[in-house]
């Protein structure tokens, strides 16, 4: 099963079109408020359905709801490929269609498929691996994410049509379907097998999820500092680092899809976004590896939580200094980017461990998933401000605005105690 989650962790990242995704969008002529606007529709709708369907996955079956995630991004990238196919609809209606199946996607994905991974450790007596397993299935994420970059970046340099991209993410997703399918039924959850043997469970499992997590309120430090870094880290890092290379490669006069009849390094732009998401990618993956290491280093997993965040602040205050000229900050601007892709990958998956501590197996998926909505509620709220404030006052606002809610955040600190209470929720009952 091992070798299965990392074949589900390089079909989740084969997204060869993802690095261009925002560049697409301004190529298509929209401004960063109107990309705000549909990104921020994108994770709204995520938020609608993801507790929801964290709930259906505990309860219909983890393995099945996951494979479902994988039409749904099929069907997004198919979209997204036939962009402009039908003159009649336009892109501004056609787009954000392409974003909400990409949605859907994502609210049956989340959380469900670390729930099945904890729920395999669980069965084989492997539970104290947690850390382990979720840092090396995140370091193959990356490694696919970084592969899939450079390798979209050189199509993309050759073909100059984004729609390639696109259909190869489609087939990719469709492959993790496929795989999805061969998981055993071991592992749809503890509901699910509950609600075989009806004569056997007569107390319902599948809402309990809300009122457990209400009840505990030692969560919420663990939750709401996740919230703030990884919300504000995914607004700068998937969103705004691509325009912050097209600005500085603008300025050596190299374009990201070069003209025809261009020649030497005026044709290497996509594969430079490429390659810098091959690069942060690949260090990302070495983060998330080294996670397990790094948390032995500290007293407690809140201790290395705590010291991620206040250098998460230190990263992007560093980048808001770069982008003061980019004539000299280019170059450490991209090394911080870097920096912050290795924290959040160190990050992730001692988090997960730690949250997989303090809750019932049962519940996994949903407690995961309500985790998710409250980042992505974040994002969806703050991603039109951020457009907005580009459009106004260019890229600088994004590292400040990061800045001041990363700030606001340091209220929010872990105590050592809560690391070492290893107490599940079904032990308060």
């Amino acid at each position: 099963m091992i070798y299965k989650f990392y074949l589900y962790s390089i079909f989740k990242n084969l997204r060869f079109a993802d690095p261009f995704l925002v560049i697409y969008f301004l190529d298509l002529g929209l401004s960063f408020s109107v990309i705000g606007l549909m990104l921020g529709l994108q994770h709204l709708a995520t938020v609608l359905l993801e507790f929801p369907s964290g709930i259906l996955a505990d309860g219909w079956g983890r393995c099945r709801a996951t494979s479902l995630c994988f039409v749904f991004y099929c069907l997004s990238f198919t979209g997204f490929a036939l962009t402009g196919s039908s003159p009649s609809i336009p892109v501004t209606y056609w787009l954000p269609g392409c974003l909400i199946l990409f949605a859907l996607g994502e609210a049956l994905r989340t959380g469900s498929h670390k729930a099945i991974m904890l729920d395999y450790l669980d069965s084989t007596g492997q539970s104290e691996r947690a850390t382990w397993l979720i840092g090396r299935t995140r370091a193959v994420s990356k490694y696919a994410s970084a592969t899939s970059a450079v390798t979209g970046g050189l199509l993309l340099s050759w073909s100059r049509e984004y729609s390639l991209l696109f259909s190869l993410s489609a087939v990719a997703a469709f492959a993790g379907c496929l795989l999805l399918l061969t998981y055993p039924k071991e592992l749809e959850g503890d509901a699910w097998r509950a609600r075989q043997r009806p004569e056997e469970n007569s107390t319902p499992v599948r809402y309990q999820s809300l009122r457990l997590m209400w009840q505990h309120p030692e969560f919420w430090p663990l939750f709401l500092q996740s919230v703030v870094f990884e919300s504000q880290l995914k607004i700068v890092l998937k969103y705004f680092t691509q325009p912050f290379l097209k600005s500085g490669l603008a300025l050596l006069g190299i374009s990201i899809i070069a003209p025809a009849g261009a020649a030497g390094i005026e044709r290497l732009g996509a594969f430079g976004i490429g390659l810098n998401e091959f690069l942060r990618d690949s260090l990302g993956g070495v983060g998330a590896r080294m996670s397990s290491e790094v948390e032995g280093k500290f007293r407690s997993s809140s201790a290395a939580l705590n010291r991620i965040y206040a250098l998460g602040i230190a990263g992007i205050l560093g980048l808001s200094a770069c982008s003061i000229s980019l004539q000299w900050g280019l170059i450490p601007g991209l090394v911080l980017l870097s920096f912050l892709t290795v924290l959040q990958n160190l990050r992730r998956p001692i988090f997960v461990s730690s949250l997989n501590s303090r809750m019932e197996k049962s519940q996994r998926a949903s407690v995961l998933s309500f985790e998710s909505v409250c980042r992505a509620v974040t994002v969806a709220c703050l991603l039109p401000l951020f457009g907005v404030a580009v459009d106004e006052f260019g890229l600088s606002a994004v590292w400040a605005l990061a800045s001041v809610v990363l700030l606001a955040g340091l209220c929010i600190r872990l105590e050592p105690k809560q690391a070492t209470s290893v107490t599940c929720l079904s032990e308060n009952q």
